[in-house]
């Protein structure tokens, strides 16, 4: 059998699906979603045929120009992340026949998603990294669309330009990653980016580039990774991003996009381990910091889909920080990284789907403050979600416990096997991260699910037919049975799962999540919140402005540093009022002149990406850097 030309496929179906489902669409509105249901389950089929027939791994590449080739990269990471991707697109794209079944351009949006799913599954087996690149950009392409997808709310307009333009932060820092490693390794080898021969020659790579400059590779390859996965502090970008249909949030936060970052530090990983402690100790600080930065905004949004959002921070950051740990369980630190991505996978995808219903049946009304008593009204969506909620909170026996806990007991290991004081942050941050995940997650089920009904519209919820919910089974199923199949998960990957730890350590993060769960209940089960008052509270405050982050990003470098310098110089008007005058106009008149390129042209901000790179490198080697 030949598996290369069934790798092609994997991702070519929905890449055909892309034209077929807007053409079709055109005609008849319905068939563009059953066109890209259809191609995705393609993929499946496809994805678990390569699991059944796989025994060594296949690389198909072909030359493309000078020496950079194109192709398919087949192991039993790419397999399993495959099978993930297509399975959990497979669900969303059925739900979303109903969730999107009145939008008059559901054709337009059928085809960005395939196009969607396709980039991914092209990402995930591509056999080179500039390969791995396009398809990357192609993936934050897809979001941009999507986020936008209703373009006529400014909000949606907004977050949309927000999310592409913080994710170019982290590309510009992946893209110079690519220029130093190919000048340095052209000159030695044919195919300097291809991802088996950096997996299989590390030794080399190391011995060419030497210890620094290979971790400085490693760091602005984490740079891409860290915006695409919304770590701190390019994290920005993400709750904003749920102003676009909540089918693309459960694709964006489960199966593609955000998945995309953790997936590149797996699969160049041996790139990391042979940089050095340092660099495996900013994975695991970064991770660790983001999962507890998100756990405690989390407790104080009320919008449904922005407390998912946060959860979905807070969680990849236990997976980039999983990565971090490889001096203590080795290899296996992929295994543990990636069990919790598909784990999350299948939870995440499922709560915005329940979330999906809900908003659907409450007229998009968000607010879970302005919920209440759901579960009475519709017993198998919010049953559904509390499930979800389960798993996100790693209650024993879902899947979420045997992959978030076993994260946390290696961050154990990882402090006890170091003197060093700074070496129990991680354990430290993901053990809080643990109380905290429990501690949102249930106030937002509480709200939404306990209770009188505080809306009109709440009073008179429904479930809807059992066949819109048909697509949430498996997922449910998934996230209660997949932590019992985390060692054959492990032992696939090439890892194993040997790590001891003493018993209360153990427990600990469980102990702590019940914990959080009892404390919300108490307040937002029984409706003691209705009768406090945090708006005066100075710390409530802090955190319910995102620790002002969003604000420095976008007001505060403008208005406290542009304009107050802009100030000082306009202060010496009494004496150079002429020049002063002189260079108000040329400022206009650059201005006027740079407005042009402000042209809502994609390609042309991708072409200024790739120019302003070329700068920076070719200055980078006249200052000696590389």
């Amino acid at each position: 059998m030949d598996l290369a030309l069934i790798a092609w496929f994997v991702f070519l179906s929905p890449l055909i699906a892309f034209p077929l489902s807007y053409f079709a669409g055109l005609k008849w509105k319905n068939w563009s979603g059953i066109i890209a249901s259809s191609s995705i389950a393609v993929s499946l089929i496809l994805s678990f045929i390569l699991y059944l027939y796989y025994s060594v791994p296949v690389h198909s590449s072909y030359n493309w120009f000078y020496s950079f080739n194109y192709g398919i990269f087949v192991d039993h990471l790419s397999i399993a992340m495959v099978m993930m991707v297509s399975f959990v697109s497979l669900m969303i794209h059925l739900f979303a026949i109903y969730y999107m079944g009145k939008d008059p351009n559901r054709h337009v949006y059928f085809a960005e998603t395939s196009l969607f799913t396709a980039g991914m599954l092209g990402l995930v087996l591509s056999s080179n990294l500039l390969e791995f690149f396009l398809f990357w950009e192609l993936v934050g392409l897809c979001s941009y669309l999507l986020i936008g997808f209703w373009f006529f709310k400014p909000n949606a307009a907004s977050a949309a330009k927000k999310a592409f333009i913080v994710t170019r932060v982290g590309d510009m820092s992946f893209v110079i990653g690519l220029a130093v490693l190919y000048s340095s390794l052209s000159p030695l080898t044919a195919n300097p980016l291809s991802i088996p021969f950096l997996i299989n020659n590390m030794p080399f790579v190391l011995s060419v580039l030497g210890s620094g400059k290979l971790a400085l590779v490693s760091i602005l390859f984490l740079g891409g990774a860290i915006g695409k996965s919304s770590q701190f502090p390019l994290h920005v970008w993400i709750p904003d991003a749920m102003e676009g249909p909540t089918t693309v949030s459960a694709l964006i936060h489960a199966a593609t996009m955000v998945t995309a970052g953790i997936y590149l530090v797996a699969r160049i990983y041996p790139l990391y381990y042979y940089s050095g402690p340092d660099v495996l100790y900013t994975l695991a600080i970064i991770g660790s910091f983001t999962a507890i930065f998100a756990g405690i905004l989390g407790l104080v949004v009320n919008d449904i889909k922005r407390i998912l959002a946060y959860s979905t921070i807070s969680q990849l950051g236990y997976m980039l920080s999983a990565l971090g740990l490889f001096s203590v369980i080795g290899l296996s630190a992929v295994g543990y990284a990636m069990f919790h991505l598909f784990v999350h996978a299948f939870f995440k995808a499922m709560l915005f789907m329940g979330a999906g219903v809900i908003l659907l049946t409450l007229m998009e009304l968000r607010d879970v403050k302005r919920m209440g008593g759901l579960w009475k009204r519709m017993p198998i969506t919010v049953s559904i979600i509390f499930i979800g909620a389960l798993a996100l909170s790693a209650i024993y026996p879902t899947a979420g416990y045997f992959s978030k806990d076993e994260i946390i007991s290696a961050a154990y290991v990882y402090m006890t096997s170091s003197g060093a004081w700074y070496y129990a942050l991680p354990w430290i941050f993901l053990t809080v991260g643990a109380f905290l995940t429990a501690a949102y997650t249930f106030r937002m089920f509480f709200l939404v699910a306990l209770g009188k009904p505080r809306s009109e519209l709440a009073d008179h919820a429904k479930d809807p037919s059992i066949l819109v919910l048909l697509p949430l089974i498996p997922l449910a199923i998934l996230s209660i049975i997949y932590g019992f199949f985390r060692g054959d998960f492990l032992s696939y990957l090439g890892g194993s799962n040997n790590l001891y730890v003493p018993l209360y350590i153990k427990y600990l993060p469980l102990t702590l999540a019940l914990l959080g769960i009892l404390v919300t209940y108490l307040i937002y089960g029984r409706e003691t919140w209705m009768h406090m008052d945090l708006s005066k509270s100075r710390v409530y405050s802090l955190v319910k402005n995102k620790f002002y982050m969003d604000k420095l990003f976008t007001g505060s470098v403008a208005e406290r540093g542009i304009l107050p310098i802009s100030g000082k110089f306009a202060s010496f008007e009494n004496s150079y009022n002429t020049d002063v005058e002189k260079l108000g106009r040329h400022a206009l008149d650059l201005g006027t002149a740079m407005r042009k390129l402000q042209s809502g042209v994609i390609e042309s901000y991708f072409a200024l990406i790739i120019l302003g790179s070329a700068v920076v490198f070719i200055i980078a080697l006249i200052v000696g850097v590389i």
